[in-house]
């Protein structure tokens, strides 16, 4: 038992100095955006081109290798019941249909969602910024891994662009980013997502 409390004691004491240096630097904390237009959404990617090596902005993102807490900003609220069908018409015929050739694991989601947000998605990663997105845009070639697999049903057309929004925290916030996207999260109560 002693041990366990050594552990807990340290991992509480680093998180605080963590958390005290976040706090003393958060104002300067930069939020990069990315705008995530109809050039993303190309049939080609899921096999014949490789997206990372083919859209500029991923030659950025690649070389992230911190803790990112990331979210997916909607032009508007106005097609959130028809963003929720289009996402539930895709999920749940393929939900649980592992030997269905067009199945890809995808993100969960609450029955209820707010009418007024425009936060499609909230999100972490303690590392690989970039494969986060990969998976979240549909294009991973490990279709068990959980995403919002955008390109097999969001029409940004039809729903408007998607502005990808993220910050990037020093690698001692690996675990606590946990913590932020729990926050971030309840304040937007983003469409999907189940928090």
């Amino acid at each position: 038992m002693i041990i366990m409390n050594e552990i807990f004691s340290d991992f509480i004491e680093e998180s605080i100095e963590s958390l005290k240096k976040l706090q003393s630097n958060i104002l300067d904390k930069q939020i990069d955006s990315i705008v995530i237009n109809q050039t993303f959404f190309h049939k080609d990617y899921l096999n014949e081109k490789n997206i990372t090596e083919t859209i500029p902005e991923f030659k950025e993102i690649k070389e992230v290798k911190q803790p990112v807490l990331y979210w997916f900003e909607l032009e508007s609220s106005d097609k959130n019941q028809q963003i929720r069908e289009k996402i539930e018409s895709y999920r749940e015929p393929l939900k649980k249909d592992f030997s269905h050739p067009n199945y890809r694991y995808t993100s969960s989601y609450k029955k209820t969602f707010s009418s007024d947000t425009k936060i499609l998605y909230v999100g972490k990663v303690q590392t690989g910024f970039w494969g986060r997105l990969v998976t979240h845009l549909g294009y991973s070639r490990y279709k068990t891994t959980a995403g919002m697999q955008l390109f097999h049903w969001y029409d940004p057309i039809e729903f408007g662009e998607l502005k990808l929004h993220y910050i990037t925290f020093d690698k001692d916030m690996k675990y606590l980013v946990t913590v932020l996207e729990k926050q971030l999260a309840k304040k937007f109560q983003p469409l999907i997502g189940y928090y």
